[in-house]
């Protein structure tokens, strides 16, 4: 169970005790103020409980703007968002007691893991626009601006040797064209696609749909050492959350 430490608290306890100072100037000065490591902990707390996907964040933020709020709400404050209802809000606030950010943070560190927030400038700019975007986007290597002039290649896992061949060529192509090629690192059209773009010079990102501790599948592994080098993996998925069917999280939304 995660628990504050007494040092960790003291600051917030201090905040709340001055009066007038409401929780969107809290917000405020903590944006000002507070070190990058502590600002993304309660993010990454929110990451970690199973269910809690992207609408979800969005709507616990809207209703108690920061995530320090929304971790430290009741019961019973959880429960009146809409569509949530008590039994879900009793799992929320017990999770937000079990997960411990700290150990993600370390893992993250051991992995070389950067991790990018919504709400913060260096956030993809088209992912932005998406109907849910992920509020964190863990990233191995770089995205760059330029990024955001891209082409999505996917395709099956069991393709045959003419399909690699074809994803290979566009992805080389477009490549050469100055388009960054964005694909799954997954067996068959996903792995040609990056091989290609990487055969041209240019630059491709691989969404994972699982942690970025490990590489799936294992034989891609050096193969994702040559993407972060032209650009970047990524995964909203926490570190050591394993692969899911789909890339972006269901679980429990309204």
């Amino acid at each position: 169970m995660y628990e504050p430490s007494d040092e960790e608290l003291k600051p917030w306890l201090l905040l709340n005790l001055v009066p007038g100072l409401g929780p969107r100037l809290t917000k405020a000065l903590i944006e000002k103020f507070i070190t990058p490591d502590e600002e993304l902990k309660p993010w990454l707390l929110l990451n970690l409980v199973p269910g809690l996907g992207p609408r979800l964040t969005k709507a616990l933020i809207e209703k108690f703007i920061t995530p320090e709020a929304v971790i430290c709400a009741s019961v019973q404050e959880l429960s009146a968002i809409p569509h949530l209802g008590f039994t879900t809000a009793t799992k929320l606030y017990d999770s937000f007691k079990k997960y411990n950010p700290d150990q993600e943070l370390a893992s993250m560190r051991l992995h070389g893991v950067k991790a990018l927030l919504l709400n913060k400038p260096d956030y993809p700019e088209s992912l932005k626009t998406i109907w849910d975007p992920p509020s964190v986007l863990y990233l191995k290597g770089e995205i760059l601006p330029g990024d955001g002039k891209a082409v999505a290649i996917v395709g099956s896992r069991s393709c045959t040797e003419y399909g690699k061949k074809m994803a290979k060529r566009l992805a080389k192509g477009l490549a050469m064209a100055g388009y960054t090629i964005v694909s799954g690192l997954a067996r068959g059209i996903d792995g040609e696609a990056h091989r290609g773009a990487l055969e041209a010079g240019g630059r491709t990102i691989a969404v994972l749909a699982g942690g970025l501790s490990k590489i799936y599948p294992p034989e891609h592994a050096g193969l994702s050492l040559e993407i972060i080098k032209a650009g970047a993996i990524v995964s909203e998925a926490a570190l050591m959350e394993k692969r899911t069917a789909g890339l972006w999280k269901q679980g429990v939304e309204p």
